[in-house]
Parts: C-alpha cells; sequence; structure tokens
C-alpha cells in the first residue's frame, strides 16, 4: 500500500487510515466529505449528501469519474481497495466520465463561494469596528504613539483612558 493523505472536511487526518477508521467516516453522517489522495493528481473522494446518497469521485490527471451509491458498504470497499492498490475498484463499480463543462462549473462556483465568504468576514469585521464608537484610524495611531512614548515601568503605563 503507498502512503496517502487523508482529508476529513477541511481537516487532514494526522495518523495512517485503517479500514476500521474508513468505515467510521463513511458511517458518519457529520463527516463532510473524506479525500483520499496521492499527489496532486490523483484522488478518491466521497460524500454524503442530504437524500442520503453518497457521491463517489475519483481523479486521475486529467480524467474524473463519479458515481452515486445508497451502499456505505460499496462507498467503504471502493475506497479501500484505491487506498490498498487493488484494480477491483476499477472493475466493481460503474464509473461514468464526469463533464469537463460540469468540473468548470463546479470551480467557479467554489471560488465564488469563496469569495463571498470573504466579503461576509469583511462586513462583519467592519460591523465590529462601528461597535468602538467614533475612534478612527487616526485616533488608534495616536493611541500607538502615545504608548510607545511611555516610559517603561512608569505609572502611565497602568492608566487606561
Amino acid at each position: 500500500m503507498t502512503e496517502v493523505d487523508v482529508t476529513v472536511g477541511d481537516e487532514q487526518l494526522p495518523e495512517p487510515i485503517t479500514n476500521a477508521r474508513l468505515t467510521e467516516l463513511v458511517a458518519d453522517p457529520g463527516c463532510p466529505y473524506i479525500t483520499v489522495s496521492r499527489g496532486d493528481d490523483e484522488y478518491i473522494q466521497a460524500r454524503l449528501l442530504d437524500d442520503g446518497v453518497y457521491e463517489l469521485e475519483y481523479r486521475e490527471a486529467a480524467d474524473h469519474f463519479q458515481v452515486y451509491t445508497p451502499d456505505p458498504v460499496l462507498v467503504r470497499d471502493t475506497m479501500w481497495s484505491w487506498i490498498d492498490g487493488d484494480d477491483r475498484w476499477r472493475k466493481t463499480v460503474a464509473w461514468y466520465r464526469i463533464d469537463p463543462a460540469i468540473l468548470e462549473l463546479s470551480a467557479l462556483r467554489g471560488e465564488l463561494t469563496d469569495m463571498l465568504d470573504g466579503i461576509a468576514a469583511l462586513r462583519d469585521l467592519s460591523r465590529e469596528s462601528y461597535a468602538f464608537g467614533d475612534a478612527t484610524l487616526d485616533d488608534a495611531f495616536a493611541r500607538i504613539d502615545e504608548i510607545a512614548a511611555m516610559e517603561p515601568g512608569s505609572d502611565e503605563d497602568d492608566e487606561v483612558d
């Protein structure tokens, strides 16, 4: 078995994956998705959709394939076969090629989601800045200058405005 990286959601597992651990992850409805990869161009991943069906996908170089199944055992067995380097995962599943246009739309959707999340974070940050009243950035820099000018150990260090 070659070394693989396992990511669950956004977290990379620190320990090597075992069949028992993979079984737990696939069965966990709270697990957003599992991605097992070898390098940058090879991976297999599964995610449980809201309707209880698994989306199972693999990639080799530029080729992307996928299948949908309600069977968690098939998902686990297919992923473990891929991890183990056994070729059965290719033959036991009716894979179909993902249309490159769909892949492009998925990538664009991911980029748009990231941008919207960034905008929301900036909006929240600007709301927090208003919570400090009428203070401006110039006021903050002036206060930094005051603190920097204080003598170490002076009583001024303990003063709070």
